[in-house]
């Protein structure tokens, strides 16, 4: 499953910014963002307690034009893995992706940015746990064939 959720995770990421940054439903999942340094991280936490944890390392942090036209703050990131966290133990499993992910994230300011970095995040991951298949809650019977009771 780690696999499946970050595969779908990397595959969201690349959704064009528009579609990821539409405001969340009242009852989403908390989204959060910070920056310390080079380390961007990115976190949804879901009612049940399953976290996801995006350690992006930061590429780029400066002032610049915005695609609007007006002065903003634009930092580059690139996130190589996820990090889950089992919200029965704590667990924490880091899951590699095969080829990093970079991306832009933009603002009016610092905080404004760290809002849309958490936004897209939140998106991203909702959207992979969506997509992933329903749990069984029953055991699969294999039929035995060629095999006689005595």
């Amino acid at each position: 499953m780690r696999f499946k959720i970050g595969a779908a995770v990397l595959v969201a990421l690349v959704l064009p910014p528009a579609v990821a940054a539409a405001q969340p439903p009242a009852d989403e999942p908390v989204c959060r963002a910070s920056i310390d340094g080079q380390q961007l991280t990115t976190v949804v936490r879901f009612d049940d307690g399953y976290t996801v944890e995006g350690p992006w390392q930061v590429l780029e942090d400066h002032p610049a034009s915005l695609s609007d036209g007006s002065h903003g703050v634009r930092v580059g990131a690139r996130l190589d893995r996820i990090v889950e966290v089992d919200p029965q133990t704590g667990e924490r499993q880091a899951t590699p992706f095969d080829h990093p992910v970079d991306v832009t994230f933009e603002g009016r300011d610092r905080d404004d940015l760290m809002e849309r970095a958490a936004r897209i995040w939140c998106a991203s991951v909702s959207k992979a746990r969506a997509e992933e298949p329903p749990k069984s809650t029953s055991p699969v019977r294999t039929p035995v064939v060629g095999v006689r009771s005595a």
